[in-house]
């Protein structure tokens, strides 16, 4: 049931998505997240596992970091497990900037805040 705060903010939904840009996930997160936004709801998105590719920048404009970085502009929060990137070998300067680098814990956060939760994996 949506409070006062909800009908004025619209839902904050978060997504998780832990599979790589080539997934299927990736086209389904993405329309969601298109969608959400232009409703006006407050979406966050948590890239962990093979999920973290998504950040990384390919000269191609259809590219998931591009589309990401429209989202982004659009109102999206992105951020990602630091130890899934790392252990990747990607680091903070290999990505878009304003992507939030946090821990697991952080995710924790994310779902606690969110009025909805979609966690998308293999």
């Amino acid at each position: 049931m949506k409070t006062e705060s909800t009908k004025r903010r619209g839902l904050a939904v978060g997504f998780l998505m832990t599979t790589s840009p080539e997934h299927q996930n990736s086209y389904t997160v993405f329309r969601l997240i298109e969608a959400l936004l232009a409703a006006g709801h407050q979406v966050s998105l948590f890239l962990m596992d093979d999920g973290i590719y998504h950040i990384v920048r390919i000269e191609s404009p259809n590219s998931p970091a591009a589309r990401l970085e429209k989202l982004m502009k659009d109102g999206l929060s992105v951020s990602l497990c630091t130890q899934s990137a790392e252990g990747r070998g990607i680091f903070e300067g290999d990505g878009l900037p304003g992507i939030g680098w946090l821990s697991q814990h952080e995710l924790a956060r994310i779902v606690a805040r969110s009025d909805r939760f979609l966690a998308f994996g293999a």
